[in-house]
């Protein structure tokens, strides 16, 4: 059996009438017409009844779309499934998230994936645009049709400061105490980033002290132990050298959110399920 006569059943099915369906698959009405009447001929049954308002599914013909319909889609899945085999998957992760993605990787069973340093925002034109099946990266704003989002970890900000800093000694820190501090701030997410935090300065009525851009979250972590400045951009599961700690803020402020995005269109079920495991596990 032809599966496009079956596929042209279905649309005349959604349809409602020939004309409208031939219109919608863009052949002609008499050319559909004829390869019903040869599926109808196949089977032994007529499908639809036909009257000058239109057509209706018979009870022979309800009864085979509904199982053709699941017969197609099990076709459908074992065709991608076979495409896929043997393909590599690009993984997108944006800076300072290695923790996240080593834990992401522990749950997958397949080699066949390829991991991409790259920003929040590019992940997410290259997830539209196909070139890139999934990624992780910093909670967005707005995301564009065929990308899809899971949250997957919260970290509440915290102030990473140079152990000897006199602010280090406090058990909370206040962004009044910071405000008058250098703020550093990664390359890599400084616009979306920056605009988050100094919002948070700015509803307490305070104006940061901006501190000199790192390239990388690590060349922060860096120049603050340095003695540079400090940062809130970093979360307490990188790993950080003795010489800086983390220190909680006073004031109630956004969390880190990181998430996982992907192209609903892409065969990538196994790393959506780690994902999955991974915002279960907190």
């Amino acid at each position: 059996m032809d599966l496009r006569y079956v596929r042209y059943a279905m649309a005349i099915a959604r349809a409602g009438s020939l004309r409208r369906a031939a219109a919608a698959l863009h052949i002609a009405q008499p050319t559909l017409s004829e390869q019903l009447r040869a599926l109808e001929k196949e089977i032994g049954v007529e499908l639809f009844s036909r009257s000058s308002s239109g057509v209706q599914l018979t009870e022979a013909g309800e009864a085979f779309l509904a199982q053709a319909t699941v017969a197609l889609d099990a076709f459908e899945r074992a065709v991608v499934a076979a495409r896929g085999k043997g393909t590599t998957a690009r993984l997108g992760v944006a800076d300072g998230l290695a923790d996240v993605v080593a834990r992401l990787l522990s749950q997958l069973h397949t080699g066949r994936l390829r991991v991409a340093p790259m920003g929040t925002a590019e992940q997410i034109v290259s997830i539209a645009d196909g070139t890139l099946q999934a990624g992780l990266g910093y909670a967005p704003g707005s995301l564009p049709r065929g990308v899809a989002r899971m949250l997957v970890h919260r970290f509440p900000v915290r102030a990473l400061l140079p152990r000897e800093h006199h602010l280090a000694e406090h058990d909370a820190v206040s962004l009044a105490d910071l405000a008058g501090e250098p703020l550093l701030m990664p390359e890599s997410d400084a616009v979306a980033g920056a605009r988050r935090f100094l919002e948070g300065f700015v509803r307490h009525g305070l104006h940061p002290r901006l501190g000199p851009a790192a390239a990388t979250h690590d060349l922060v972590i860096t120049m603050v132990g340095e003695g540079a400045g400090y940062a809130l951009c970093v979360h307490e599961g990188t790993t950080v050298p003795d010489s800086v700690m983390f220190v909680p803020v006073k004031e109630d402020t956004p969390p880190i959110e990181v998430v996982f995005l992907w192209n609903r269109q892409a065969d990538v079920h196994e790393l959506v399920s780690a994902a999955r495991h991974l915002a279960r596990s907190g």
